[in-house]
């Protein structure tokens, strides 16, 4: 795309519209990004395993329809075509049916039938696209399902744009989906087993489902994908995407282990940073997942920073829209007539660098901070992120209080950890990595927390929201939530934004664990470790 650079003054176009979007400071990429390095290969949507095995198995019998029509070098409009063919049924299926997880594709309507009651079976009949609701796309099964940076079921064909090689464990879960799909021989003859373009009909696309619905999995799937998930001989090391993935899942097993009863994703999240049982009791972690363990309560604590930040935005929108505040040092008065510090306990607490030492003098490390949080005597960051989220879905403007001591404990949990750790630094001074946030605040050494406040309002908000806007404009749509004008700062939106916690991958890994056979899982979404 080439942008015309402007030769002269020139005015903006009038603001028009909601700006929408999840990342207005420009946050999200390190959260993600340290979520990888915990959960490498997978993302947020890839709640089956079936549709991996799916995946595998269109390219495995594409390639063996090939050799059997003696089609030596075939193009990609037949490949599409089979792949089409085979998406559209299997969310045809979907569609008809309930799913506990998500499925691409299957907001996509039926097109006319022909007398006979069949339809076409390619994504220009069904008005999909490929990009956004193909399994291969990249928002779903894709990248999670090759080689180098995924599971390594898929490898690419060099010189082929679109053709994969079935590899590895992909061949297992072909083969295993395979013999599913043949226990209906004639179904599969006619709709699966040709390259020939078909018509097929709604009960059609039942009769598959009873075979591929991906609430269940066949033995043979399950050991295949145990295999590339997990791997007990690589825990603690971080050498491979395998061996990080592992010390993880081998991280939630342990708290899974010491549970009396099945949990949620979300104290199974709080119990892995903080070493405690759902009881209330603490335990150790064995010295191969200690690593995983800090770098786990890192993300938590990166999470709270995001949340922290975003919410003051928020605040600050809120100022503006129902305060008609308009400068930031009105703000900074309102938040030190809210401040009292009694929920970190920093009543007498006037200066940052006094909050930020209080927290530190209750902990030396890693290990010491988790135990301060569980004796209560700093603030629990998994706490924070609740009440946060509970007050802006109230209404009630004390937020603001909390998302500032938030900022105030992820400063002091920086130095605590050492600014050597490399998931600290994720992010960089662009992207205010925990580091950075920490330099920043301490540079403040003794200044007021009104004083510090409107600083993190000024420098690490609004100055952050200005420098993501600007990073990404095309051209044509502005990100600007706010803008600067003779009268001090105006809001350009009719609402606060409500930003929200950024969604992990660990209920997308403790699912295909329960799936892969390696734990076990509620109706109701609770997991558990296996009985011995």
């Amino acid at each position: 795309m080439t942008i015309q650079i402007p030769d002269k003054p020139f005015f903006l176009p009038p603001h028009a519209g909601e700006n929408s979007g999840v990342d207005f400071l420009g946050l999200r990429q390190t959260n993600l990004d340290m979520m990888a390095e915990m959960i490498p290969s997978l993302n947020n949507v890839t709640d089956y395993i079936r549709p991996f095995s799916l995946l595998c198995w269109v390219y495995w019998k594409f390639y063996e329809l090939c050799a059997e029509n003696g089609v030596e070098v075939p193009t990609s409009e037949e490949l599409n075509q089979f792949r089409e063919r085979i998406e559209v049924l299997f969310t045809w299926g979907a569609r008809l049916h309930e799913t506990s997880g998500r499925i691409p594709g299957t907001g996509a309507a039926p097109p006319e039938a022909t007398a006979s009651g069949e339809v076409p079976l390619t994504f220009k009949a069904w008005k999909r696209v490929q990009s956004s609701t193909s399994l291969i796309a990249a928002l779903w099964y894709g990248p999670a399902s090759k080689t180098v940076t995924g599971l390594g079921f898929l490898m690419p064909v060099p010189g082929s744009p679109g053709f994969f090689r079935v590899v590895g464990t992909g061949i297992e879960l072909a083969e295993a989906l395979d013999s599913r799909l043949r226990e209906n021989d004639q179904t599969y003859r006619h709709l699966l087993s040709t390259l020939s373009p078909v018509l097929a009909s709604e009960a059609d696309a039942i009769a598959l489902w009873e075979l591929w619905s991906p609430e269940q999995t066949t033995p043979g799937e399950q050991q295949a994908f145990a295999s590339a998930l997990y791997s007990a001989n690589s825990l603690g090391s971080t050498d491979s995407l395998l061996s990080r993935r592992s010390t993880t899942l081998a991280l939630a097993l342990h708290h899974l282990g010491g549970s009396s009863a099945p949990l949620p994703a979300r104290d199974i999240r709080r119990g892995m940073a903080l070493s405690i049982a759902s009881d209330g009791a603490t335990y150790d972690v064995p010295d191969e997942l200690k690593d995983a363990r800090d770098c786990w309560l890192t993300l938590q604590m990166r999470q709270l920073q995001r949340l922290s930040l975003e919410s003051l935005l928020s605040w600050c929108e809120a100022c503006m829209l129902g305060e008609r505040i308009h400068d930031t040092s009105a703000m900074a008065q309102l938040f030190e007539e809210a401040w009292d510090g009694s929920g970190g306990g920093f009543q007498d607490k006037r200066t940052v660098d006094s909050a930020i030492k209080a927290i530190e003098g209750e902990a030396d490390g890693a290990d010491a901070f988790v135990s301060a949080i569980n004796e209560g005597r700093v603030p629990d960051p998994f706490l924070l992120i609740e009440e946060i989220s509970a007050q802006m879905r109230d209404g009630d403007r004390n937020y603001v209080t909390n998302s500032f001591l938030g900022l105030l404990l992820c400063a002091a949990y920086a130095g605590l950890i050492g600014k050597d750790e490399p998931m600290i630094n994720m992010g960089g001074s662009s992207r205010l990595s925990l580091a950075n946030l920490r330099i920043r605040l301490v540079g403040l050494d003794t200044s007021s927390m009104r004083e510090a406040f409107q600083y993190v309002l000024e420098a690490l908000v609004i100055s952050q929201h200005f420098a993501t806007a600007v990073n990404r404009f095309d051209g044509q749509n502005q990100r600007l939530r706010l803008t600067i004008e003779e009268t001090g700062l105006e809001a350009l939106v009719s609402q606060p934004w409500h930003p929200s916690v950024t969604e992990d991958r660990l209920p997308t890994l403790l699912s295909l664990a329960a799936q892969a056979g390696l734990l076990t899982r509620t109706q109701d979404s609770r997991f558990a470790a296996k009985p011995q």
